[in-house]
This record gives C-alpha cells, structure tokens and sequence, in this order.
C-alpha cells in the first residue's frame, strides 16, 4: 500500500469545501439565480464530498486489484478489519460528545435518529428524525455500504470486462435516479439523492478508474502524457454547470466525478513531477492527513449549516473545537490505533 503523493492536498481541498460550507459560504457569495444553480455546484460541500468518494472508490479498489493479483484472492477478513482500524476511533468519540450533549438537552433528534447513525444508515434517515449534528454521516453510511459490498463485487466478477460493465450499468442506474428522483413521492420525506444509489455514483467512478489503470497501466501512462488534453477534460467536465441545460445539472455527481478521476490518475502518472511535490506541501498534507478526523467533528461543532444558539457551535470556537479535536484525536488515538493495520495486509 504505497503511499501517492498528492492525495493529501486533495483530502484537505475536499474537507476544506464541506468546513466553508458549514460555516455558511453560500451566504458569502452572490446569491443570484447563476451563481447558486451553476456556480455553487462547483465549490460546495457535496462537490467536497464527491471528491472524497471518488478517491475513496479509488483507493479501495486499488488496494483490492493489488491483493487479488498477489495472493490470488481477497481477504474479506483482513479488509474489514483495516476497515473497523480506520474508521472506529473517530466515531466513538463523537458518540461520546452526541451523548454528553444529549443528556444535557442540547441536541434535537439524536435520540431518535443515533441508530441510524451508529448502524451507518443516516443516508436513509426520514426528514422528521435528522439531526443537523449527525447529518454529515450520511456520506459515511453510503462508504460503508460500498466497503460491505465492493469486496464481494470483485470476487464475483473476476473478469474485467463484467466488472466494467457491471460498473456502468450501476453508473447508469445511478443518473436516471439522480435526474427523476423528484417524481416520486418518497422524496418528500427522505433524501433519495443520498441514497446509495444514486449517492455512490461518485464512488463508482472512482472504482472504473482504479480498474482501467490497473489492467492498462502503460496505456493510462501513455495517455496522462498528454498534459494539455487532459487538463482540457478535466476543466471541461468539472466545470459542466456551468454550460449544460438545468434539466442535466444534477448529472455533475457523473461529469463532475470524471474531471476528478482524471485528476487522481493525472497525479498518479505524475509522481515526480514540481506540481505533485508542491502539493506535498505539509501544512496541506497534514490537514489531508487528519481530514477524516475534521470531516467527523466539525458536525458537531459546526453542523450542517448556523443556526445554533449553543455557544460551542459559534464562530470561531466551533472551528477552532473541530481542528483541535482533530488533531488530538489523530496524534493520541488514531495513530496508534492505526499501526494495527499492518497485522492484516
């Protein structure tokens, strides 16, 4: 499990989105008809998001193909261990803070809704229940799901062309969900749009590009080669609200997340180049390093948007509360915990 340069520099873009998005960006910036239909889908929180699950879709499968061309198969137990390594610790202390918090009468909803949240289900949470402190957790109950499954979806279809193909079949599912959701009633009580499918497209993608640079690694090379062309693809599909039809803006969690793949196999294929050692810069590494941590705490401290009253929610406390914890919990238990790793590769 080599580590790539880079992808630091892009946790800390992605979670730097979601934080300025919490603190209520949007009422920062013009709030005009173009801006908030066109503009916004490029700098907000969900595009933040998409960023982590297509690196996420990546990396997983990635590490997966690895295994499976090493030892001929996948552990299921050694992934899910390194999964339950990685993502617990975080999670039980802000559990902790849900449940102080709670007991005292601060929090609305997270009685009802924490069992939604501990069995990483809050994608499929009823509006009545949500918890604008455990809203963010939607985005890791849909990495969940995709951890339970992805494991298997590869052992089944060991051959790539069924594999690409399964994918984009998914992929598809995915857009027309996206695009018709709104029809159907259900989506006045839930958030279908955070469901895995359609959520998980972003995911998808990320997977379809791990798999075709695994099995055509010198081609992608050869391809990635052609630095204008491919910073052409990736300013012209990340900037697709900015041109396409209303109707099809929804369609960016598809575009958006190619302009991002492409991104991650440009920096792959790029690993000794002044641009990826630049974005090794440490400050901005260490915040990628620490973004899970970041992602997890600001939703207490800063929830999914103002509003609160409490005075741990407020600027700049709740900021300087979230990077704090972050940190703390990485250095003193997410560390440590994390060499346990290297008993299950």
């Amino acid at each position: 499990m080599t580590h790539i340069k880079g992808f630091n520099a892009l946790r800390a873009f992605s979670v730097a989105l979601v934080v300025l998005t919490h603190l209520d960006l949007s009422e920062w910036i013009p709030g005009t008809d173009f801006v908030m239909t066109r503009v916004w889908p490029m700098i907000s929180g969900d595009f933040g998001v998409q960023v982590f699950f297509v690196l996420s879709g990546f990396l997983i499968t990635r590490i997966l193909l690895n295994e499976r061309e090493k030892r001929g198969k996948i552990s299921f137990r050694n992934f899910f261990a390194r999964r339950f390594i990685r993502l617990l610790p975080p999670l039980l202390l802000f559990f902790t803070l849900i449940g102080i918090a709670n007991l005292f009468g601060y929090l609305t909803n997270a009685k009802e809704s924490i069992l939604y949240a501990i069995f990483y289900a809050y994608n499929y949470v009823p509006h009545h229940l949500y918890s604008f402190e455990m809203g963010h957790l939607w985005s890791l109950g849909v990495e969940e799901q995709f951890y339970l499954l992805w494991p298997f979806v590869l052992t089944i279809f060991s051959k790539t062309g069924k594999l690409v193909f399964f994918i984009l079949v998914l992929v598809a599912v995915c857009c027309g969900v996206i695009l018709f959701y709104k029809e159907f009633s259900v989506s006045d009580s839930y958030f279908v749009k955070r469901w895995f499918i359609p959520a998980s497209c972003p995911i998808l993608v990320g997977c379809l590009g791990a798999v075709l640079n695994h099995v055509s690694f010198s081609n992608v090379q050869r391809l990635m080669q052609h630095k204008a062309a491919i910073t052409a693809i990736i300013l012209l599909t990340y900037s697709f609200p900015l041109y396409a039809p209303v109707f099809f803006i929804p369609l960016g969690i598809f575009v958006q997340s190619i302009a991002v793949i492409t991104l991650l196999l440009l920096i792959v294929h790029s690993q000794e180049t002044k641009v990826v050692q630049a974005l090794e810069f440490r400050p901005i590494a260490y915040i990628g390093i620490i973004s899970y941590g970041i992602y997890v705490y600001q939703g207490f401290f800063l929830r999914t948007g103002g509003g609160s009253e409490l005075w741990f929610q407020q600027f700049p406390a709740n900021i300087l509360f979230t990077l704090t914890l972050a940190v703390l919990s990485y250095e003193l238990i997410e560390k440590p915990v994390l060499k346990l790793k290297r008993k299950f590769e």
